[in-house]
């Protein structure tokens, strides 16, 4: 089976820990943690998050400590190629996950942008109203 979308490289595997070690500083990245998330998840398939830290621990580091794989390449190639091995692996098993929308859809760039552009103003409004009483059922629609 041939792989399309980002590949199983040092960039992709450097922009995830970038990414995770700028969240654990307090660094906004919302957006960029959407975009960077789907790209570890196309590239090195579900658990990559998981399997850096394993693949640290092996390499007889701190599992949490990902900072570490920005500072020295030779470790960062070690950690790329255990995920390499991972994910041959891996190849034949169907991992299930969760999903908001159906196999083979997704809400597209638009239903992002709408996301986003509201992003302010349902927070306002979250903050402002109270929070609307769960009722199991539908509501009638007349």
């Amino acid at each position: 089976m041939e792989r399309t979308g980002p590949g199983l490289d040092p960039y992709t595997l450097r922009a995830v820990v970038e990414l995770e070690v700028a969240l654990e500083a307090g660094v906004a990245v919302d957006a960029a943690h959407a975009v960077v998330g789907d790209l570890a998840l196309a590239a090195f398939g579900p658990g990559v998050f998981g399997a850096i830290g394993e693949a640290l621990a092996e390499e007889g580091r701190p599992a949490d400590e990902w900072a570490v794989l920005l500072a020295d390449d030779a470790l960062a190639d070690r950690v790329l190629g255990r995920l390499h091995e991972r994910t041959g692996d891996d190849a034949g098993e169907g991992e299930l996950v969760w999903s908001a929308y159906p196999p083979g859809s997704s809400p597209g760039r638009e239903g992002f942008r709408r996301a986003v552009r509201r992003r302010r103003e349902n927070a306002l409004t979250a903050a402002v109203l109270p929070r609307r009483h769960r009722v199991a059922g539908r509501r009638r629609r007349d």
